[in-house]
């Protein structure tokens, strides 16, 4: 599975705690490896979150490509969806 970022998650992801980083990583590794994590956000196709924490890890599938979209508090995500 091919892995791209955002660079709204690219900057999300560089302000994380140690823990969360490698949180991140185990989803990360999961998700190539074809286990879905998390649950689908019913108002976008093919998007999931997933909970680290008190935050939300937001990504998309599409065929063979994995895109992370987002890592914030669950406020932050549900509004930047909007």
């Amino acid at each position: 599975m091919e892995l791209f970022s955002t660079s709204e998650f690219d900057k999300d992801y560089k302000k994380s705690s140690k823990e969360d980083i490698k949180r991140i990583n185990m989803i990360i590794e999961q998700l190539k490896s074809g286990i879905l994590v998390g649950k689908p956000l019913r108002h976008i196709k093919n998007t999931f979150s997933a909970r680290v924490g008190n935050k939300r890890l937001v990504y998309a599938i599409d065929g063979n490509k994995l895109t992370l979209l987002l890592f914030k508090s669950r406020e932050g995500v549900y509004d930047y969806l909007r």
